[in-house]
């Protein structure tokens, strides 16, 4: 699936599309929390196995993703957009200035593994 799909810009009236949702495992909203990041501590490009969601409430930054098969697209995001990254997608992000918003992940399967991972390409 193309990395476009996975960036919505809510305030814009777009929503999340039937495919990405048939990819995505139930939301755990007791994850739910609020993050700021400062260009000074960008985001590395990282992956999870499980779901995790990114809704920007201030700022803009760059968002990177990448698919398992290698394909890497950029995206200017700011406050009202929303970047769903399903399990094994990789994103990161570079702010640049603060960004803030909230993030909360899918449901995670007892046998998945925690953390930031990173995959050599």
């Amino acid at each position: 699936m193309a990395t476009d799909q996975y960036v919505i810009k809510l305030s814009q009236g777009e929503r999340v599309s039937e495919a990405v949702q048939a990819q995505l495992d139930a939301a755990d909203m007791g994850s739910i929390g609020h993050f700021a990041v400062s260009k000074d501590q960008p985001t590395e490009l990282h992956y999870h196995d499980y779901d995790e969601y990114w809704y920007f409430t201030e700022g803009t930054t760059t968002v990177t993703l990448r698919t398992a098969d290698g394909e890497s697209q950029s995206y200017r995001i700011g406050a009202g957009d929303l970047v769903v990254t399903p399990k094994g997608v990789e994103h990161g992000h570079t702010p640049d200035d603060v960004v803030k918003g909230i993030q909360w992940v899918s449901v995670i399967d007892p046998n998945a593994r925690r953390g930031h991972l990173h995959r050599e390409l």
